[in-house]
Order: structure tokens, then C-alpha cells, then sequence
């Protein structure tokens, strides 16, 4: 009897599963849409006591983007930062600091309405201080336009919509798992938050958009009662507000133009370029996410000492727990001059992410970094370096 009560048991656990992994992150292609990510990440070290003077060392990394998507266009935003600071601990030695700032935006306009050809323009700012500098550089200003292909599809609201499906089974607010029409369909009300931000104020939006996700699950036939009830909507809350998900993204994106270099950091080299990018992304299985994006540029102008630039990052993140993320990248950068060495810089990282709450993290991770070849300001460092954040 205990066996047989087991066997049943088991085989219901099964279908359960099953039930709700049936449909996969790339069956999600919904096009309107907001995505939105960002982050700060620091350490300080301080130093006092036997030494001539209070001696500190310091980094502070942060990063946003935002993508919004139509099925017309797709615009996207990207801001990244980081500052070093120190001061040594022999008497007269003097604070150091070194900054850089990159901003990039593209707006891609599709021809038909569907995920083939757009046209696009774009622009790169840069801004930076270099430790061994007086002062910061000339600003970096580039602006581009061309042509390209594909789309990527933001995937995660899907992912949103597994986390709550998982989290109301474990509490018995659903009874059984539900159909991948109504992942789906759940999965569309989360996507559209800024929606109802818009239609009924950032005060009182919460209200609308949980009654719409009730609605959306009761129509499943999956609610174990008549609603979710309190604690159903304060675990949804808790999900969405205190739980942080990666972003999941699929499809490729290759975008090819011209692109003209208004400003540079040594405030002489104005050059045009021939531009080529690509992005892929690919959601593996439901806790991970795979990323790859290469950028080509190639100055015209045989005056400049680079011939082109390459850049290729990749990276891999997997979903150890609701608020704990290991994430692994790799860079690789190869800039080609006409006259001198070749610079290549590998960069290899790995860490963990802590989610204490929406928009606030705790991040432990371990960069390696390389760079064969000394030409313009690169210093080369042919040994593995190492530093943690």
C-alpha cells in the first residue's frame, strides 16, 4: 500500500513538472515590451596604524540598460562606469584617482514589421582619466548608421511567470500546474507593467496589474480557491519586488554601416569607420542564460595609427537560487595598428550575485585579466592579473 501511495505520488509530482516545463523560453516572442537592468558594485579598503598615513584603496563599478521594443522599432541604452582611487601609506605620498565612462545607444528601425531588416543609427560616447594623467582626455563621440537583420526577443516576463507559477504551487494556492497557453498568457500581463504604470499611476498600478495576473491564472482552471487570496498577492509582490531575474533574451541581431569618429581621447583623430556588430542570446533550459555580442570597426583614414578594433564578449549566467546568480564572462579585445605592436587583452570573470533586494546587491567576483603587445595607451601584462570586487 505504502508503495503503491508513493508510486501515485510520484507519478503525480511528474506530471506536475512536466506540466509546467513544457513550454520552452524561446517559445516566448512577444515584441512590445521594456526591459530594464542596473547595477552598482564596490570595494573600499582602509588602512591606519603603523604607518606614516591613513592609506585607502578603492573600486566602484556600475552599469544600466534599458531596451524597449515595438514591432516597428527597437531602441536600447547602455551606461557603464568605473573609478579606482587610492592613496599610499608613506608620508607624502599623494591620492590617486582614474575614471572611465562609456554610453551607447542604437535605434533600429524595421522595414516590415517582423524580425528581418531595419535600418539603424546610433551613437558611443566615452569619457576617462587615466591613473598616470593630470587630467581627464578629450571626450570620445562617434555616431553611425547602416543596415541590418534579426531581432532579439526579451523572454523575461516568461521567466517572471515560471518563478510565480513554482513559488503558488509550493504553497498549495494552485492546485496543478497549468497549460502553456496559460504560461503565456501570464507571462504577457507581467510584461506590460509599464502599461499600467502609465494608465494608473505609479501609486496605485499594483492594484490593476495583480488583479489582472489573478484573472489571468483563475482562467486556467489552476486556482486551488476563488482568488489568490492575501498571501498569494503578497507572494507575487515579494517575487516581482524583493527577487531578482536575470535577463533571459534569444535570437540574433547583425547590424553593418558607417559610422564617423567626431571626437577622440587624444582630441586629434577624427576618422570615418566601417562598422559591423553582432548579438545573440540563447535562454538554456529555465536557470540560464547564454549571451554573445562582437563588435568590428575599421578606421578608413590611412593616416591613424589603428588599422581596426574587435571586441567579442561572451557571457553565461546561471540561476543558483531566487536571489543568487553566478555569473562568468569573457572579453576579448584585439586592436590592430599599422605601425607597432598588436594589442590583445584577454579578461576573464566569474561571481556570485546576492539579491538583498529589488535593485540592491551584493556581488563577490573573481576578474582575470591579460594584455600582450604596448601600442597607444595599453600597458602590457603578459602574466594573469588578478583583482576582486
Amino acid at each position: 500500500m505504502t508503495k503503491l501511495k508513493l508510486s501515485v505520488l510520484t507519478a503525480g509530482i511528474i506530471f506536475t513538472v512536466q506540466g509546467i516545463n513544457a513550454i520552452e523560453m524561446t517559445d516566448y516572442k512577444v515584441v512590445e515590451g521594456t526591459y530594464e537592468e542596473a547595477y552598482i558594485n564596490g570595494a573600499l579598503t582602509i588602512e591606519g596604524g603603523n604607518q606614516d598615513q591613513t592609506s585607502y584603496n578603492g573600486h566602484l563599478d556600475a552599469n544600466t540598460k534599458t531596451i524597449h521594443t515595438t514591432a516597428p522599432y527597437s531602441w536600447e541604452f547602455s551606461l557603464q562606469g568605473n573609478s579606482d582611487f587610492s592613496k599610499g601609506a608613506t608620508d607624502g605620498d599623494s591620492s590617486e584617482k582614474s575614471y572611465d565612462v562609456g554610453a551607447s545607444t542604437r535605434f533600429d528601425k524595421y522595414l516590415y514589421n517582423d524580425d528581418t531588416w531595419f535600418v539603424y543609427g546610433g551613437g558611443d560616447l566615452g569619457y576617462r582619466k587615466q591613473v598616470t594623467a593630470d587630467e581627464a582626455d578629450d571626450p570620445f563621440v562617434k555616431v553611425g548608421a547602416g543596415m541590418g537583420y534579426g531581432r532579439m526577443y526579451d523572454a523575461t516576463p516568461l521567466a517572471v511567470a515560471f518563478r510565480i507559477v513554482e513559488d503558488l504551487q509550493s504553497y498549495k494556492i494552485l492546485s496543478k500546474g497549468i497549460s502553456d497557453e496559460g504560461m503565456l498568457a501570464l507571462a504577457k500581463v507581467i510584461d506590460l507593467e509599464e502599461e499600467y504604470i502609465s494608465k494608473h499611476g505609479l501609486a496605485d498600478y499594483k492594484k490593476y496589474w495583480y488583479t489582472d495576473m489573478e484573472k489571468s491564472l483563475k482562467a486556467t482552471g489552476a486556482l486551488a480557491s476563488d482568488s489568490l487570496g492575501a498571501f498569494g498577492i503578497v507572494r507575487i509582490n515579494e517575487i516581482i519586488d524583493l527577487e531578482k531575474i536575470s535577463g533571459r533574451f534569444h535570437g540574433w541581431k547583425v547590424r553593418g554601416g558607417l559610422g564617423e569618429i567626431i571626437s577622440n581621447f587624444d582630441g586629434v583623430s577624427e576618422s570615418t569607420t566601417v562598422d559591423a556588430e553582432f548579438e545573440y542570446g540563447l535562454p538554456i533550459g529555465y536557470e540560464s542564460q547564454f549571451t554573445e555580442r562582437a563588435i568590428f570597426s575599421k578606421v578608413l583614414d590611412d593616416k591613424e595609427p589603428i588599422d581596426f578594433q574587435f571586441t567579442n564578449t561572451a557571457s553565461y549566467t546561471y540561476e543558483l537560487a531566487d536571489r543568487v546568480d553566478w555569473e562568468n564572462a569573457w572579453t576579448l579585445g584585439y586592436d590592430a595598428y599599422d605601425q607597432g605592436d598588436d594589442v590583445i587583452t584577454n579578461t576573464l570573470s566569474t561571481g556570485f550575485r546576492y539579491y538583498l533586494a529589488n535593485r540592491l546587491t551584493v556581488d563577490t567576483t573573481l576578474s582575470l585579466s591579460k594584455t600582450n603587445g604596448t601600442n597607444g595607451q595599453s600597458i602590457e601584462t603578459p602574466e594573469w592579473d588578478s583583482f576582486h570586487l
